[in-house]
């Protein structure tokens, strides 16, 4: 696979100056330390404490991201946006996972997520040229992707489901587990916009539109 040679793409570290969780502050340490491994022991640990921190989230994601736990990674800074109203931290959250699925080239969903974190910081000239980037990279390989549609159409299984896809179903299970079946859904076809492996999951995409159908029509 073809790599990016000329353009680089920063995660963000955000530590935090008043951390009170004392296992919270061991994983920083750690993190700043280059100890990845012992960082993530440490966070897992203050999550047990305090599972509904996002700020503690956000830097297992950063740490996940260095040791090379994509799929965990994103699922984390997902988590880490559900659990708070702070929109710094939500376009941190977006822009990180922008970055991390950039760097595996699946350029619609990076772009959909760096498009999410400018729109809560519109000046970060960084984050604008990243997307940009991501933008004209989704446009290639859409060109790409409609030359060869019509000759792969209906003769290939679905394709096998990328990091992203992992990610966004186990979101999906866990909306489907507190009966939240259109919350499910939306996120689903959403992600299926921007990646197309998602179709991987197409039999659960159909069982969740058809109890969502019903709830709907109870109501």
């Amino acid at each position: 696979m073809h790599k990016m040679t000329t353009f680089t793409w920063a995660i963000l570290l955000f530590l935090g100056s008043n951390v009170i969780n004392p296992d919270a502050r061991k994983a920083n340490k750690s993190y700043e330390n280059g100890d990845y491994e012992s960082a993530k022991t440490w966070f897992y640990s203050a999550l047990d404490q305090d599972p509904n921190n996002a700020e503690i989230l956000f830097n297992l994601g950063n740490t996940l991201t260095k040791l090379g736990e994509i799929e965990e990674a994103i699922k984390v800074f997902m988590q880490a946006k559900s659990y708070t109203d702070d929109d710094l931290l939500k376009a941190l959250a977006d822009y990180n996972i922008g970055t991390v699925l950039a760097e595996n080239e699946q350029w619609k969903p990076a772009m959909k997520h760096l498009r999410a974190s400018l729109q809560k910081l519109p000046l970060d000239s960084e984050g604008q040229f990243n997307y940009e980037y991501a933008l004209m990279k989704a446009s290639e390989e859409e060109d790409n992707n409609e030359k060869n549609q019509d000759q792969n159409e209906n003769q290939e299984p679905p394709p096998k489901p990328s990091v992203y896809a992992k990610a966004i179903k186990e979101q999906a299970d866990t909306l489907v587990n507190k009966s939240l079946y259109n919350s499910a859904l939306n996120l689903m076809q959403e992600a299926l916009e921007v990646d197309e492996t998602v179709r991987y999951y197409d039999s659960f995409i159909s069982r969740i539109g058809a109890v969502n159908q019903i709830e709907q029509a109870e109501n």
